[in-house]
């Protein structure tokens, strides 16, 4: 049911869990512990439906390499950035949680195995399509990899009904977290505003954080200045190594044979570099996306080829004359980024309308970041060469070195991950392998700040499935107490 923000303070002597956020990560968890019976207080600080006074907290600063404005890269209403989201997803690979040989800090405290029973839930409560098997590309160094392509889901629809009559999920909208008060390590009470400036504070058993990859570093390191210190004694890396998935047109390609990759004259293919390719070449993971082209397209590809390689040209021609359909793809790509210390939110001196802080993001793409996409793209094009089955083309900023990354078009997927990371010591992350603050007993981070590294692939798919093992760990603690 819903409840009026004067009501909130009214709840404190029955909640199990106070969960603030209600994007996938948030809704997630509150759907889930409300249909076990607990208990569930779900605040969000926006509106049912987008309002400028809400989105305007997400206004911020950008530093470094250019990127999207804060503002308007994801959505503060009911529901979060579900309510613009594409849909397009799929889980980390299995080797995205281990140490990569280039940067061994992409190591996770746990493997795929942990969450592999909850794929089935995610994309479930995400209504995706069940996702295929990922396929080798015989001796080319690359998988054939696929995502869901479903209708994407937007949660506050989904679970309108839920969110008006269940008796034991209560949501609050305008409720903005403005501060957390803590006593001997465990969390005593968190304090919501409404853009009216009335507050009023909150008790539960748990609680919840998960207002995104950049909110929850922002709140953390404006609550944990609240307290001195005590809310997370070991801060330094508290909004370090944030990460995006840089996007961009890497290329084209002229496929011969276009089977060689599963191209025919109905689909794209998606494709990334095996786990050998990635030890073997020192990079990170990247996701290489073959579009088809028009034929008019892929006649001026043709006749572009046949300027630069006359000889080629003479080839193709003959193969025109006898008949032989040749696809021109676009090549896109969205790649791992490194995880490095210096990438951060932190704190501006502008506060926001509550009164809180304005983030600022400090990004940069490293030497790393540069090496992989040219790297995977120079894979690609000496399979097509060796095999005789094409040739790839790559775009001018990544042909020259060094590489100059592109200053306009996609830049990033809007993928905020990192920040919060999870790890298995308080010196080296924000919260342990259950997603729970280091030094709090019941406080908890959901959403994607909390990956330690983000492989290429979307991250909602991986952020649900933590978020439902986490819904499984705070069963087992509210049920056992």
């Amino acid at each position: 049911m819903y409840l009026p923000f004067e009501e909130l303070n009214e709840q404190d002597d029955t909640l199990d869990v106070c969960i603030i956020g209600s994007g996938a990560a948030g809704m997630s968890i509150a759907v889930t512990l409300a249909r076990q019976g607990h208990q569930v207080l779900l605040c969000e600080g926006g509106d049912e439906v987008f309002s400028e006074r809400s989105q305007d907290s997400y206004r911020g600063e950008v530093v470094g390499d250019t990127y999207i404005p804060l503002e308007t890269s994801r959505l503060r209403y009911l529901g979060g950035s579900t309510n613009h989201w594409g849909g397009v997803s799929r889980s980390l690979d299995a080797y995205d949680f281990t140490g990569k040989t280039a940067a061994p800090e992409t190591v996770w405290p746990i493997g795929q195995e942990a969450l592999t029973p909850y794929l089935r839930a995610a994309t479930e409560l995400l209504n995706l399509d069940p996702i295929p098997a990922d396929e080798p590309v015989v001796s080319s160094g690359f998988n054939r990899i696929h995502f869901s392509l479903g209708t994407p889901v937007r949660v506050q629809h989904k679970y309108a009904e839920m969110l008006e009559a269940s008796p034991h999920l209560i949501c609050c909208l305008t409720a903005n977290l403005v501060a957390l008060e803590t006593e001997n390590g465990r969390i005593t009470s968190a304090t919501f505003a409404n853009y009216q400036g009335e507050t009023h504070t909150v008790h539960a058993r748990y609680f919840v954080l998960a207002c995104g990859g950049i909110d929850n570093a922002r709140l953390l390191l404006w609550c944990n200045q609240q307290t001195n210190g005590q809310l997370i004694p070991h801060a330094e890396t508290l909004g370090r190594y944030w990460m995006e998935h840089p996007h961009a047109t890497v290329g084209q390609a002229l496929l011969f044979k276009p089977e060689a990759l599963g191209l025919d004259k109905e689909y794209n293919v998606f494709l990334s570099p095996n786990e050998q390719s990635i030890t073997a070449r020192e990079i990170l993971n990247c996701g290489l996306r073959l579009h088809r082209m028009s034929p008019e397209a892929t006649q001026a590809l043709i006749d572009e080829l046949g300027l630069q390689a006359p000889s080629l040209g003479e080839l193709i021609s003959k193969w025109q004359t006898q008949g032989r359909i040749l696809h021109g793809v676009m090549l896109r790509a969205s790649w791992e980024q490194e995880p490095r210390f210096e990438n951060r939110i932190e704190l501006t001196e502008e506060p926001d309308a509550l009164g809180i802080p304005r983030s600022r993001l400090v990004w940069q793409q490293s030497p790393l970041d540069r090496h992989t996409i040219r790297e995977s793209l120079l894979l690609l094009g000496e399979y097509l060469l060796e095999e005789d089955v094409g040739r790839v083309q790559l775009a001018d900023w990544l042909a020259a070195l060094p590489v100059t990354l592109p200053t306009d078009g996609e830049l990033a997927g809007r993928h905020h991950m990192g920040g919060t990371r999870m790890s298995h010591t308080p010196e080296d992350g924000i919260v342990n392998s259950d997603c729970r603050l280091f030094g709090q007993d019941n406080m908890y981070v959901a959403g994607s700040s909390v990956f330690p590294s983000s492989g290429h692939a979307n991250p909602t798919l991986t952020l649900v499935q933590l978020a439902l093992r986490l819904c499984d760990h705070l069963e087992q603690r509210l049920t056992s107490a």
